[in-house]
């Protein structure tokens, strides 16, 4: 059976008006002034947001990402993958990744992006050929990486493939801290010039950072370098404790220091030109959302998309309801996307907010915010558990403005 080509992103039309609902949405609870800049990226913007619902989690749901494999060039201390271990990921092949992923994505009309993750992708040798098959299909494909093996040639090669832009990996703008945390001399250099390379190919770029007590004084700093790429979104990453990451849980924030956090990157969002979308942290929309819009309820702000605008799947093919959620609901060489997004228990479940336990359960931000699943299961043993590192106040968990 032949799969369909995703529809384009401006099809159905009322995707492009939730994007922008956003983005006005953004600037009211930030002050953000660099709206009119953004809108002269729309073309790359809104192609890799194709399929945006709204701000959430991860950036924006809905997408699908896949994890082409868990081998890396390099051993981060937070890597949720483990990459770079001596793992039998058991991983799909060439033909499995286009007939049992790529094409049968394309059968969930809510997914238009497809994003190539890892480990590293760009250590999977038949990735160009995965990108250029996602690009037929219509998708809009974006990689993950940690920019240190983007030659130009290879940012040539990617372009020439389909791919529309990076997501690369910073955090930390001291050359000892990076490579210290990367496990790789010289990582912080290669990294920044292979950013330049896909720049210079005309790709979107995205900075991911991840937030911890490492670097915790540097984020102005790594924000700013970003700002200076005229970089289009910074995805602001939390540590959490799993993966590898499990062996480094003092590194976590606790509660106050997500709150000053929220506020010092709200702070900084009024005169950045990219937006800033935390991962790992739905306190960020819901807090602002008290504080500036009155608490009032809005369908733009999705807090976690966990099984609820995230479809993650694993080298092996299975499927799970976020990177930090080590909880399969399903593999597909057995069961299609289709299936898992519409029919699987776990994902059905997750978008039920009256399932949530303890704070999250009775907060009157839960439909905006939802607690930080990952967090909750990484920390109570339970995925519906509350987030017990909520940086709201009791007295904000109750208000609500009709």
């Amino acid at each position: 059976m032949t799969s369909r080509t995703v529809k384009p992103f401006y099809n159905p039309p009322d995707l492009l008006v939730k994007q922008l609902r956003s983005a006005l949405l953004i600037r009211r609870l930030t002050g953000w002034s660099k709206l009119p800049w953004w809108t002269t990226q729309a073309g790359k913007i809104f192609q890799i947001a194709a399929g945006c619902q709204g701000v959430g989690c991860f950036g924006y749901p809905v997408h699908p990402v896949w994890e082409v494999t868990s081998q890396c060039n390099l051993t981060c201390d937070h890597c949720h993958a483990r990459g770079g271990e001596d793992q039998k990921a058991d991983e799909l092949t060439t033909d499995e990744g286009k007939t049992k992923v790529i094409d049968r994505l394309a059968d969930v009309a809510d997914f238009k992006t497809l994003v190539f993750s890892g480990g590293e992708p760009l250590v999977r040798e038949d990735i160009f050929e995965l990108i250029a098959h996602a690009k037929m299909r219509g998708f809009y494909p974006l990689i993950a990486t940690n920019a240190t093996l983007i030659t130009p040639e290879v940012a040539e090669r990617l372009k020439r493939a389909g791919l529309l832009g990076i997501a690369a990996s910073i955090d930390s703008m001291k050359d000892e801290v990076h490579d210290s945390f990367r496990k790789m001399k010289g990582a912080l250099k290669l990294a920044k010039e292979g950013i330049a390379n896909a720049s210079a190919e005309g790709m979107y770029i995205q900075i991911n950072i991840t937030a911890s007590k490492m670097n915790r004084d540097e984020l102005p700093d790594i924000i700013a370098f970003a700002d200076e790429l005229r970089a289009h979104v910074i995805l602001l990453y939390q540590f959490i404790p799993c993966g590898r990451g499990e062996d480094s849980s003092q590194l976590e924030f606790d509660a106050n220091e997500f709150r000053d956090e929220i506020l010092q990157a709200g702070a900084i969002q009024r005169d950045l030109h990219p937006v800033i979308a935390p991962v790992g942290l739905p306190e960020y929309w819901a807090l602002h959302n008290v504080i500036n819009n009155g608490g009032r309820p809005t369908d733009v702000l999705r807090g976690c998309i966990c099984g609820n605008g995230m479809f993650y799947i694993k080298p092996n093919g299975d499927v799970w309801p976020c990177a930090f959620v080590p909880i399969s609901a399903g593999n597909l060489r057995t069961t299609t996307p289709r299936e898992i997004w519409d029919r699987s228990e776990l994902f059905v479940k997750l978008r039920d907010r009256n399932n949530l336990k303890g704070i999250c359960k009775e907060c009157a931000q839960r439909e905006i915010c939802g607690g930080c699943r990952a967090r909750a299961l990484a920390h109570t043993g339970d995925l519906f558990g509350e987030d017990s590192k909520c940086s709201l106040t009791p007295e904000e968990r109750r208000s609500e403005q009709s």
